[in-house]
C-alpha cells in the first residue's frame, strides 16, 4: 500500500473541466465574462470564439486551443486589472489558473501570480470542504 501524501504548498492544483458540467455551469460563459473589453468586442458571445492556433510564447510550439483560453492566457490575463487587489481570493486563484491555460499550479506559484494572501492560506482555501470553480488536486494519469 502506498503512503498517503499530505498536500502542501508545492502540491499542484488545476481546474477540473468536468466539474462545470456536473454542477450546471458553463465554463465558456464564465471565461467570456472575464474577457477584457478588447477581446469581448472581438468575441461578442462565447459562440463567436472558436478554435485557434496558439503559438507558445517560450517554446514556439503550435497547439489548437479554444479562442477564449488563448485570449485570457495571451492578452486579458496579462492586464493589470485581471487580478486586482480587491478580487476575492477564490476568484483570483481561478483566474490565475485560466491565465495559465489550466496548467497545474501549486499554492506557492499561485501566490506569486496573484500577489495575495500567502501559500499556506491558499492551500487551506483549496483544501476546504467545498470545491470552488472546479479547482481540485492535480493527479497525473497513467
Amino acid at each position: 500500500m502506498s503512503p498517503v501524501v499530505r498536500p502542501d504548498v508545492h502540491t499542484l492544483f488545476h481546474i477540473d473541466l468536468t466539474w462545470f458540467e456536473k454542477n450546471g455551469r458553463d465554463l465558456r460563459e464564465e471565461m467570456h465574462g472575464i474577457l477584457c473589453e478588447q477581446d469581448r468586442a472581438r468575441y461578442v458571445t462565447p459562440a463567436d470564439a472558436g478554435i485557434v492556433d496558439r503559438i507558445h510564447p517560450v517554446t514556439a510550439e503550435v497547439a489548437r486551443v479554444d479562442a477564449l483560453w488563448e485570449a485570457i492566457a495571451d492578452h486579458c490575463g496579462l492586464q493589470s486589472g485581471f487580478i486586482a487587489p480587491t478580487t476575492p481570493l477564490t476568484t483570483a486563484v481561478f483566474r490565475a489558473l485560466l491565465a495559465n491555460g489550466n496548467q497545474p499550479m501549486s499554492p506557492e506559484q499561485l501566490h506569486k501570480r496573484i500577489g495575495k494572501s500567502n501559500p499556506t492560506a491558499i492551500l487551506k482555501l483549496l483544501l476546504g470542504g467545498e470545491i470552488e470553480n472546479g479547482i481540485v488536486l492535480f493527479e497525473k494519469k497513467g
